[in-house]
């Protein structure tokens, strides 16, 4: 008798902790509270907020349950709707598997303000027009330490998950305290290192994005463009004036080089930009904190996603007739095929 009712005991605190965990708690607040998740939140942090927000109640049973499930691993990024009636089981399986009212804006590395703009309004929450007015938001962005005109370059590549109703700013305000998250405490810190304030290394980050094709180059070519800027020499970068002109080609005409008067034409004026050209990885970011020890003054795109580096002009010449030659050769290979 007395081992069935240690079978009793333990069965009745089983099947109370499965109604604990499945059971949504009818007696809470069922008022939706929007919760901001970014990818390197620790379960810990995520269930301080879930209890500040009145979304559950106890925060060992939570943190038990992550971590025997594995979900504490797989918390994903995104700005979640819950309410304090879901069940223990709802609000973990919706943080680790971003659902629940959930839409995915995947923001891929190198895309500009605008082109995410047209990401967010093909999921029907909102208008392009209303995100781009909220990455000009000035309150917004003094809050978010960012001292250019707009988000842009701070918008960190990510797949986000977001609730219907989700407001610009909110989603911004995600995406950039995202960014802060990824590049950790000292940012500040290593940019100066390389003389630079943070808001430049991003833009600097952001040219990076653009011209570097191969992962293995973005040191190589953030290497380049300190050689140039410590040279006093034009970046010469086709990216900054593409970001401005309408017509966006790898390859710029001469006339839109010489007669295209504008802080962004890098071929014209010295230094960066006045702001980032795109919303660089952390990749990018890197490279411009650690770039490569390399003599190079010049490169060229090799016509494969590869470029040739180059120490002296006439090497660069040189490269730039071998890489004409190469898209020739395989402009000429495609034609029958066509």
């Amino acid at each position: 008798m007395k081992i069935f009712r240690i079978y009793m005991l333990f069965g009745g605190l089983f099947f109370a902790a499965l109604a604990f965990i499945l059971i949504p708690n009818f007696f809470a607040s069922s008022e939706d509270v929007d919760l901001p998740v970014y990818s390197k939140t620790s379960a810990r942090e995520i269930v301080k907020q879930l209890q500040e927000k009145g979304i559950i109640h106890f925060k060992t049973p939570f943190l038990v349950l992550a971590k025997l499930t594995h979900a504490d691993r797989h918390l994903k990024a995104g700005l979640y709707r819950l309410n304090g009636q879901m069940s223990l089981w709802d609000v973990m399986t919706t943080l680790s598997e971003g659902r629940s009212t959930l839409m995915a804006l995947k923001v891929p590395e190198g895309y500009t303000v605008e082109q995410i703009a047209e990401e967010f309004q093909k999921l029907n929450v909102g208008s392009s027009d209303d995100f781009l007015k909220a990455t000009q938001n000035q309150v917004a962005l003094k809050n978010l330490k960012i001292v250019g005109p707009t988000a842009e370059g701070f918008l960190f590549p990510e797949t986000y998950s977001l609730p219907l109703g989700a407001s610009c700013d909110e989603l911004i305000e995600l995406m950039v305290r995202q960014f802060w998250q990824e590049v950790g405490p000292d940012f500040e810190k290593k940019c100066q290192k390389q003389g630079l304030t943070p808001y430049r290394a991003v833009i600097l980050a952001s040219i990076v994005e653009k011209e570097a094709h191969n992962a293995d180059e973005r040191p190589i070519i953030a290497g380049v463009m300190y050689n140039r800027l410590r040279q006093k020499m034009r970046l010469q970068v086709n990216a900054t004036l593409n970001y401005i002109l309408n017509t966006k080609h790898a390859w710029l005409t001469t006339d839109q080089i010489h007669n295209t008067d504008s802080p962004y034409n890098t071929y014209m004026h010295r230094g960066l930009p006045p702001t980032p050209i795109c919303n660089p990885g952390l990749a990018s970011l890197n490279a411009v904190l650690e770039p490569a020890d390399v003599p190079y003054l010049y490169y060229v795109a090799a016509g494969d996603g590869s470029h040739l580096f180059a120490t002296t002009f006439a090497e660069h010449e040189k490269n730039v007739r071998l890489a004409k030659k190469a898209r020739r050769a395989k402009k000429a290979q495609a034609a029958p095929a066509s």
